[in-house]
């Protein structure tokens, strides 16, 4: 039987409800990589302890290094174990991310590119105020330029700070406030569950969005970070690794089994239906439908 091999820092909340729910349905998955052991570069086995490297049969993206995660993918890729990952926002950066999106035609605030501190202070100009700087690494936090100084103080530290990660970066119109964005986590193309304030309503429209968007990536788990631009849903920003803690199934099974029972297809599509264990997949069998209409999430 294959492993499923959860690639995180530690097991939080969300990973070990995920491996939990594997459990329960006869699959095995344990945390990855072995934080005390090499991984093998390319297609031959690296011998640990006169035993080869024992590699999981399925890779979850759940690392919040992104740097790590890019490495591990990576050498996961080339040993042809599979990942479910948030595609091109799991190897990628922003800039990746932004121009993929507008690529597709997917509605986003206005958003430039600056490598230097002079061409970000112009971006700023040209976009408008407030305005965001997004460092394009997506583990890093957005910056909220409410003001030309606010603007002009940021760049040079980050300026002074040097090296070329501190010199590239993203300036994106407008700095919503987390009441104002609304994060839709999609599984295998299909929005999962919403984290918003209580009584807030999610438009069908904005679901359909995230799902485009995370089509686009190549994304099999994402968080799709939503705002409004001219009263329209618009994409913000996205997560690799979504927390889903706090989020509102939008299903009536938790995300943590949404997630699971997307291993569990892509598990089957890998092994031959002959040798394919016997699974308890009772929970699969749950009304999957999704409310029609907009979404509203209670208290």
């Amino acid at each position: 039987m294959s492993t499923v091999g959860v690639l995180c820092a530690r097991g939080r909340v969300e990973e070990k409800a995920l491996m939990a729910t594997l459990a329960e349905v006869g699959i095995v998955s344990a945390l990855f990589p072995p934080v005390d052991e090499p991984l093998p570069v390319g297609p031959l086995p690296v011998a640990t302890n006169g035993q080869p490297f024992p590699a999981p049969g399925l890779i979850v993206d759940r690392h919040p290094n992104r740097q790590i995660a890019r490495a591990v993918l990576s050498t996961c890729r080339a040993l042809g174990v599979p990942a479910l990952s948030a595609g091109i926002a799991a190897t990628g950066d922003r800039l990746d991310v932004a121009s993929t999106l507008s690529a597709h035609g997917l509605p986003r605030p206005l958003t430039a590119l600056y490598t230097s501190e002079a061409a970000a202070l112009a971006a700023v100009a040209a976009t408008g105020l407030p305005a965001t700087l997004l460092p394009l690494d997506l583990q890093s936090l957005a910056i909220r330029l409410s003001d030309m100084d606010v603007a002009e103080a940021v760049v040079e530290h980050r300026a002074v700070l040097g090296g070329t990660e501190h010199s590239l970066g993203l300036i994106q119109a407008g700095a919503p406030g987390e009441a104002n964005l609304t994060t839709v986590i999609v599984v295998d193309g299909q929005a999962s569950a919403v984290s918003l304030p209580a009584g807030d309503r999610v438009p069908a429209m904005a679901l359909r969005l995230a799902e485009e968007a995370a089509r686009a990536l190549g994304a099999d788990l994402v968080g799709v970070v939503l705002t409004s631009v001219f009263d329209e849903p618009a994409i913000w920003d996205v997560q690799p690794v979504p927390d889903f803690r706090h989020a509102a199934p939008l299903f009536t099974i938790s995300v943590a089994a949404t997630i699971a029972r997307a291993i569990e297809r892509r598990l089957e599509a890998l092994e031959p239906a002959s040798v394919a264990p016997e699974r308890n997949s009772t929970w699969i069998s749950i009304s999957h439908e999704r409310m029609r209409g907009d979404v509203v999430v209670r208290a």
